[in-house]
């Protein structure tokens, strides 16, 4: 299969690597990356042909978050088109954190926003040592809504909720701590330290590791349910449509600071 956004390549016998591929805008996502990570996991769900699945990014960034042009689409959307559009960015980190295989992110650069869903569904997160992360959303009057219980579940609820309220920019030791991820290497070692993870993954049973990621998903993500996606894109959904919303858009892509309202209400 041929995308647009993604490049699919096996880079071992059973090992299988997408790359976002948008390097221009910094492998910033849009719907059609959305749509073409969905197609790629459903026919290695339906397939089951592979034992390890890994997400890394094209050139020195892994991913800016969301695409600017889709950002200007979302101002002309309705409360309804939003959900939509969130519902399809919660339908794709559920399919990659429901993956039967072991799934490994490899973080080449740079990670901010809903890049750093994608990072938090995965059951293994290898980063450059000079990578940046950032949960921007904040600063443009948005909130993460679609990665916020992935990522409250790698984090902890206090240090989701201070990070969600500064967006600041932080580097792979704070992530280490946080359990963003797990370890950080010089990049002219990553690729040697990601052969040690996939020989140790491969040694154990492959339908020993899928029993094992679909119990443990049974006995701890039930908080993950349908209803808290479908309460997650309302509440984006709305944030996007609101004088707030529109003003933290339209200010980042005009490249200005937003001159925020003090009021609540």
């Amino acid at each position: 299969m041929i995308y647009k956004y993604i490049k699919t390549e096996s880079i071992k016998k059973k090992v299988f690597q997408i790359t976002l591929n948008n390097p221009k805008s910094r492998n910033a996502i849009n719907s059609i990356m959305l749509d073409e990570i969905i197609d790629c996991i459903s026919h290695i769900n339906k397939n089951k042909n592979i034992r390890i699945l890994i997400i890394t990014g094209e050139g020195e960034t892994f991913s800016a978050g969301a695409d600017l042009e889709w950002m200007k689409q979302s101002i002309m959307l309705t409360v309804e088109e939003n959900k939509k559009d969130a519902m399809k960015f919660s339908k794709m980190l559920k399919k990659i954190d429901e993956l039967y295989c072991p799934t490994i992110a490899l973080i080449n650069g740079h990670a901010f926003g809903g890049g750093l869903g994608i990072i938090s569904v995965c059951d293994y997160k290898i980063a450059d040592s000079k990578s940046k992360f950032c949960f921007s959303e904040v600063k443009l009057g948005l909130l993460p809504a679609m990665i916020g219980p992935y990522i409250l579940r790698n984090l902890g609820y206090s240090n989701t909720k201070k990070l969600f309220l500064t967006g600041e920019v932080f580097g792979v030791s704070l992530a280490s701590e946080l359990n963003l991820i797990d370890k950080f290497f010089d990049k002219e070692d990553i690729t040697y330290e990601r052969n040690i993870l996939i020989d140790k993954l491969l040694s154990g049973g492959p339908k020993a590791q899928s029993a094992i990621k679909s119990y443990l998903q049974d006995i701890y993500s039930k908080n993950i349910s349908d209803k808290l996606i479908d309460i997650a894109a309302e509440s984006i959904a709305k944030i996007r449509v609101s004088e707030e919303g529109q003003k933290g858009i339209k200010s980042f892509l005009d490249k200005n600071k937003p001159d925020w309202h003090n009021e609540i209400s």
